[in-house]
């Protein structure tokens, strides 16, 4: 009996060192903001947002985050965002509305409408569009292996664009191909209408269903 009991304290204690040890080492490898530039190591709210696509106050507003090493520069990783930023906004444009079913049904890749909308969207020819908010954070969390701590930095930039502006120039450049089949530019031009009805829904859904 005193041998199980004294096997059972050995169990008991080395139990105990490892919850311990568990303890010690998840502080190490929590998420946390050191350093950002609002000064308040406060993430803001349209970062954490998990849609990067938004309605604010009849703009449209597409968020792009970069993710670089702890070792860089906040102001670099901040430039690459915004070079970046138009380029992406128009790449989840032009995929958002050529691969909707509408137009892939109807092979539409070689019509003349197809291609001046996405000549239009790959060429950023867009006006209006503006980088409006910068946001930069260094953070400390685990490494791939999840238990070395390491340094990171992530920037994200605000694009901000009139939404009527960025449905008229859209149908325009559809329309901008008169010799198209007409039944590929009609649904081109409900594709693209579907997509800027759909701008700040899921964000707006999502409020309603947390009130």
């Amino acid at each position: 009996m005193k041998v199980n009991f004294f096997n059972n304290s050995k169990y008991a204690a080395a139990s105990l060192l490892l919850i311990i040890q568990s303890c010690t080492s998840s502080s190490f490898v929590k998420k946390e903001v050191i350093a950002n530039s609002i000064n308040n190591l406060k993430t803001p709210e349209w970062v954490l947002n998990s849609n990067i696509l938004l309605e604010e106050q009849s703009n449209v507003v597409f968020i792009h985050k970069v993710n670089l090493t702890g070792s860089a520069r906040p102001d670099s990783c901040v430039s690459i965002a915004r070079t970046q930023a138009l380029a992406e906004m128009m790449k989840y444009i032009k995929n958002s509305v050529t691969s909707s079913g509408q137009v892939e049904d109807l092979n539409a890749s070689s019509d003349s409408s197809y291609s001046s909308l996405t000549a239009f969207l790959s060429q950023g020819n867009i006006s209006g569009a503006k980088v409006t908010t910068t946001y930069w954070e260094q953070t400390m969390e685990s490494d791939d292996s999840g238990v070395r701590p390491v340094k990171k930095l992530m920037c994200a930039v605000k694009v901000n664009i009139d939404k009527g502006v960025l449905d008229k120039q859209m149908r325009d450049a559809i329309n901008g191909a008169p010799d198209g089949n007409p039944e590929i530019r009609k649904k081109l031009l409900e594709a693209q209408k579907t997509f800027i009805d759909s701008v700040g829904k899921k964000d707006s859904d999502s409020s309603s269903k947390g009130e």
